[in-house]
């Protein structure tokens, strides 16, 4: 069990960071900042460097969690809110959920693994897992079904809130 957990954390946390460089660096065939601060503002996200700037952080910051496995529920909630961000802003884009079609569904199934962490733990092969030896009064905030819900909570009301301040702003949500 702990190597699938440990195998999920690491590619995960690869690809959240590789997304990140992509973003902001423009390593990896990304685009970079500019580019991706256009793509950004044509869906919504104002103003796009920033927000570039913003979700790029996040992803490197909940990708660094994760590859360590260091207070894994917040790097999973982190990595969960801003891929259902990238989800949802996609979806609506493109107008379709599917990823041939330049959706969400990609960044959808990105922001459930990222869950799937928050309930099982980092695994034995992870800092938490060292956390929860040299302080067991921490252990019960390092995974588990309410420890899971949490941050399922957390991704879900930062997402929507962002999501709502997104679409008050957006252009097209304001006709009439």
């Amino acid at each position: 069990m702990h190597e699938g957990i440990l195998i999920l954390r690491i590619l995960l946390g690869l690809i959240l960071l590789v997304h990140a460089a992509q973003k902001s660096l423009g390593w990896f065939q990304g685009s970079g900042p500019t580019v991706m601060a256009g793509a950004f503002e044509s869906m919504g996200l104002r103003p796009g460097r920033p927000m570039v700037f913003m979700a790029s952080i996040t992803e490197a910051l909940a990708a660094i969690s994760l590859l360590l496995g260091l207070l894994t529920p917040l790097g999973a909630a982190a990595a969960a809110g801003t891929m259902t961000v990238a989800g949802a802003t996609s979806q609506l884009s493109a107008g379709s959920f599917w990823n041939a079609r330049k959706g969400g569904e990609y960044p959808y199934v990105l922001a459930v693994a990222a869950l799937v962490l928050a309930f099982t733990g980092a695994g034995a092969w992870s800092v938490d897992a060292w956390l929860g030896g040299v302080s067991p009064a921490l252990a019960p905030f390092l995974g588990g079904t309410g420890v899971g819900a949490a941050s399922f909570l957390l991704a879900t009301v930062s997402a929507l809130l962002f999501l709502w301040v997104v679409l008050r702003r957006s252009p097209a949500t304001r006709s009439g």
